[in-house]
Parts: C-alpha cells; structure tokens; sequence
C-alpha cells in the first residue's frame, strides 16, 4: 500500500489517515473473505490438537500476535495454548519474548483470583456480574463455597458454565436451589454429572424438565435413584427416552409408579435413544471445551489483531521499515522497562535504529545491552505518542537507503526460527537483530 511515497511520507499519512486506511483495507474482498473463513472454521474446533492440525486458522491465530512465523514450532505451540500461564512453571513465562505470554494469556480458560473467601463474600452481584468467565473459572473451590444464595443467582450462563466440576460439586443446597431455569439449563453434562444425588434432588421439578438429553444422559444411576417422585413425573418422554438401559433400571419402583402411560413406554426405547443421546452429550462436552469457548469475544480480537498485521504487512511492502514503524507506534507503550522493551526484538530494532546504534549492538551480551540502552533510552517517553512518533521517524530517516532485503528483515523481527524467540531469560544473552 501507498507504494513509491517513501517510508516517511507513507508514515506520515499512514499517522494522519491510519484508522481510513487499515478500515478500507479490512474491507478488501480478499481480507474479509480469509476472516470469515476464519471465524467459520475456528468455531469448528474443538480443542488445541484440532486447531493446530488446520494451518490455515492457527497461521491466522498466529497473525494476530506477529507469531506466525513460529507456526511449525508445534510443541511449542501446544504448551503455549494448554497451560496455565499464571503457574510459574508455565513454558509462556519462561520465554522473554512477550508475544507468546499474549497469546497464552488469550487463550487460558481460568485467571486466579487474589482475593480472600471474606472479599468474594462480600462482592455484590453488580460486581458478580462484572466477572469474566475465564475469572469465574479461575475461583477456587473455598471461593465458590463463600458464594451467597443470591450471588450464584446472579451469574450468567456464561459464567455458570466456565465453573470446573468440583466447583460445582461444592454449591451448597441452597445455592443449588436459587438457581433459575435457564441457568439449570444451561449446566454442560459435565457439570450435571458432578452434582451431588443431594443436589440434583433440591432441583425443582420443572427445571429438571428443561434438561436436554445430552444433560439427562450424564446423570449417574445413583443420581438417578435419589431424584423425587415429583422431579421424575415432570420428565418428558424424550428425557425418559434418552436414558440408557441401565439409567431406566435405577428408577426405583415408587418413581416408576410416579410415571404416566406413555412415559413409562418411552423407556421401552432407552436403550436406542440412549446411544443417540450419548453421542449429543459427547458433542455437547466437546463443544465446551473449544479453545474459543471461554471468552467469546476472543474471535473479534484475533480478528482484529490478525487484519491489523495483515495492513502493516502491506504498508511495509513498498516501503522498507514501514511495518515495524508502525508496529512500534502501536506497541512503544507497552514496554515500561528496558527489559520488558527487549523482550520484543522488533519495538528494540526500532529503538536501535532510531539511537543510531550499528547492527553490532546484537552481538553484546544482554547486560550490556541493556546498559547501554538504559544510558541512551528514556524509557517513560515511550508512554509520550509525540515521542513515540518522533523516534519512529528518526528511525525511518536513518535506515533510508541503508535497508536492503526488506522482507528478510522483517521476518527476521517478527518471527521465524531464531532461537532468540524462544531464549530464557536465565541465559543471559539475547540477540536483537534488525
């Protein structure tokens, strides 16, 4: 895009004219046809092995974080994408390069919360409400037992789903009564499946009716038995219908008793409708476990994410450094420290560039890099636009006419198989090339 302008011109209207430009892009035929690809195929996977079998949406997954250049780094992937990025061992937290702990960050499905049982107690259901899914997962099992009546009536679906099956297995009675009709309803079979006979039994009658089959098959015979005679008269023939042989056989003699005609012959077919239903709560549980299903807004972000590096890339390709101008401009105030600014070898690149500092500055160790940044750099300017904009420029001024094999370069910076991708920072030294 914008090609024969010049790098500094292009930047200058790319900074005065981005938002049009990166929209018009966006709309392109060929860009809006690859996301809605995108979001057709993302929504199909039902976890991380699956998604990372389909190249074509995890190269855009990886887009959306300047990663794909990483994309046959598949074990690496794998960690990255399934751990807890908050433990400590976590591989994204021993990487320096911060783009991986983003994209661990996106698609972790729990966030620990700090706070005591005595503060979850007291938050109010506004605050309740406010919780993200993945912070609802994230709450121990003491938390969830600190939950009042009134605030597990409060969460949504949504949050109500993301609680893991112990959590649930702790609601206390009363907690399980409060719940309303869409939100028994929406229990995945997991969860229903590790509720306690006590618990499935305090269910009101018509809430249990709203169970779908899917639901009906993860009950436990157990479960089953201990259910009311009112709970049991209130399923539909297809609930009873879905239940297999064995589920229909812990119905104890007053709960058949409890049953109608035609209730009492829907059982008849439990063992062939069971299996089908079988096979609906397997789908079910699988769809709950997507790598997209704990933060639903996670789509928009990639995205988003994905077409802003796609734009970049292409204002890049006429004009050599472009891209990572404009990736400094968007990024700069992330790094509050000089560390943190080396953890991303395309925000030092630029840096480098702007201070005037020959390619040899590499070849240092990483404590004179860093000494040697933290004498020259300002660090807090990169919280100012107006600096961050200035250094840009400076940058592009001063690799004009000395940057050669631009797309090299580029994929250099934003990814590829350097091992300084991937250094610890224990190591101790870090290659910044630009």
């Amino acid at each position: 895009m914008l090609p024969g302008l010049g790098a500094l011109t292009a930047f200058a209207v790319a900074s005065r004219d981005g938002a049009n430009l990166e929209a018009r892009f966006a709309a392109r035929a060929d860009t809006k046809a690859a996301m809605d690809r995108f979001r057709d195929a993302a929504t199909k996977h039902r976890d991380v092995e699956s998604l990372l079998k389909d190249r074509r949406t995890l190269q855009v997954v990886l887009e959306a974080f300047q990663l794909e250049g990483e994309i046959d780094k598949r074990g690496i992937l794998r960690k990255i994408l399934t751990e807890d990025p908050t433990a400590e061992g976590s591989l994204a937290n021993k990487l320096t390069d911060r783009r991986w702990r983003e994209l661990a960050a996106a698609f972790a499905t729990r966030q620990a919360s700090a706070l005591t049982t005595t503060q979850v107690a007291a938050l109010t259901t506004t605050q309740i409400a406010a919780l993200t899914a993945k912070q609802v997962a994230g709450l121990t099992t003491d938390q969830v037992r600190a939950l009042s009546s009134t605030q597990v009536a409060a969460l949504s679906t949504t949050q109500l789903r993301a609680l893991g099956s112990a959590a649930i297995s702790v609601l206390d009675l009363p907690d399980v009564r409060a719940l309303g009709s869409t939100q028994v309803a929406a229990l995945r079979p997991a969860q229903v499946a590790a509720l306690t006979p006590l618990q499935v039994a305090v269910i009101d009658p018509g809430e249990a009716r709203q169970w779908s089959a899917a639901q009906i098959r993860a009950l436990s015979s157990t479960q089953i038995a201990t259910m009311g005679t009112e709970q049991v008269a209130a399923l539909s023939t297809t609930q009873l219908a879905a239940m297999s042989f064995d589920q229909s056989r812990a119905l104890t003699t007053r709960q058949m008793a409890a049953l109608g005609t035609a209730q009492a012959a829907s059982l008849s077919r439990a063992t062939r409708l069971g299996d089908e239903a079988a096979a609906a709560a397997a789908a079910a549980e699988a769809a709950a476990t997507s790598p997209f299903a704990a933060d639903p807004a996670l789509l928009d972000r990639l995205v988003a994410g994905a077409v802003t590096n796609r734009y970049e890339k292409a204002m890049g390709e006429g004009n050599a450094g472009l891209r990572e101008a404009l990736y400094f401009m968007r990024n700069a105030a992330k790094a509050t420290t000089i560390v943190g600014l080396m953890e991303d070898k395309a925000l030092t690149a630029v840096v480098r560039g702007a201070l005037g500092l020959p390619e040899s500055f590499g070849a240092l160790d990483f404590d004179q890099q860093k000494s040697l940044l933290t004498r020259r750099l300002d660090i807090t300017k990169l919280q100012d636009t107006r600096e961050v904009a200035k250094m840009a420029q400076r940058y592009l001024a001063l690799s004009a006419g000395t940057t050669s094999g631009g797309n090299s370069a580029t994929m250099a910076l934003f990814g590829g198989s350097s091992a300084s991708t991937i250094a610890n920072l224990s190591t101790r030294r870090i290659s910044f090339t630009a």
